[in-house]
């Protein structure tokens, strides 16, 4: 079993470090991987989800995890939208502090050593480690580097996409896919694959997390024909843009 405690602790403080090194000039740029968000808006969502998973405010209806389901997704949006405007008055410093604090709670459950609230969705450690595992990379994208390109959470991230996957593709009865990570592999269905994808993980899991347009993942090296996967890339909702990072 992975380490997701000290996973997202690593990306956090990562997070954390780069954000007041370059609070003056970042907090209102604009991030590429989530256009409608400003740096200040991408470190508000992350420090909710800790903040509510850790305190128990998901309502116990709201499934984060069911990208399928249009209704759901509305909802989780409006969720997370709500979230971000509770913090709208807020400086950059005081979202980070309510992030340091929510966090050090959430890792301590994360660790064994306090229980998650009575009403914790399912997998919420995965939840919490898939979400920042993504969202490190999108902060890193509106800086302009490629650092932490190796980071565990972002590794993690893949793997919890690659089981979404398993959903939608049971939920659209998609032919079985194969995706190769590095030295990992996933079959995605039943039987023989009819299409393999192949990929550097990094570029994976960004694409796994909808921050790569259609044209992008048709141009991966793949055995087969994509055609038919391209919408399991998007949990979020489609992306028409091409975004390099």
């Amino acid at each position: 079993m992975p380490d997701l405690a000290a996973a997202y602790h690593d990306a956090r403080i990562a997070m954390v470090t780069l954000t007041r090194e370059h609070a003056d000039e970042i907090q209102d740029t604009r991030v590429p991987a989530c256009p409608d968000w400003t740096v200040r808006d991408l470190i508000a969502h992350v420090t909710s989800i800790a903040n509510d998973l850790a305190g128990g405010l998901v309502p116990p209806d709201l499934n984060l995890i069911q990208f399928w389901d249009d209704d759901m997704a509305r909802r989780r949006e409006e969720f997370i939208d709500t979230a971000l405007a509770k913090r709208r008055d807020l400086s950059l410093e005081e979202i980070i502090a309510e992030w340091d604090t929510a966090a050090e709670r959430l890792e301590g459950m994360m660790r064994g050593e306090q229980p998650f609230p009575e009403h914790a969705p399912p997998l919420v450690e995965w939840i919490v480690v898939t979400d920042i595992g993504v969202h490190l990379h999108d902060l890193l994208g509106a800086l302009g580097t490629s650092a932490h390109r190796d980071a565990l959470a972002t590794g993690l991230a893949l793997r919890s996409y690659v089981e979404a996957m398993r959903f939608r593709s049971a939920h659209d009865a998609l032919p079985p896919l194969r995706i190769r990570a590095g030295t990992r592999e996933w079959v995605i269905g039943e039987g023989e694959p009819v299409a393999t994808l192949t990929g550097d993980p990094f570029e994976l899991a960004r694409a796994a997390s909808g921050r790569r347009s259609p044209d992008q993942i048709r141009a991966y090296h793949w055995e087969g024909d994509p055609e038919p996967f391209i919408g399991l890339f998007y949990p979020y909702g489609p992306r028409a843009d091409a975004l390099v990072e």
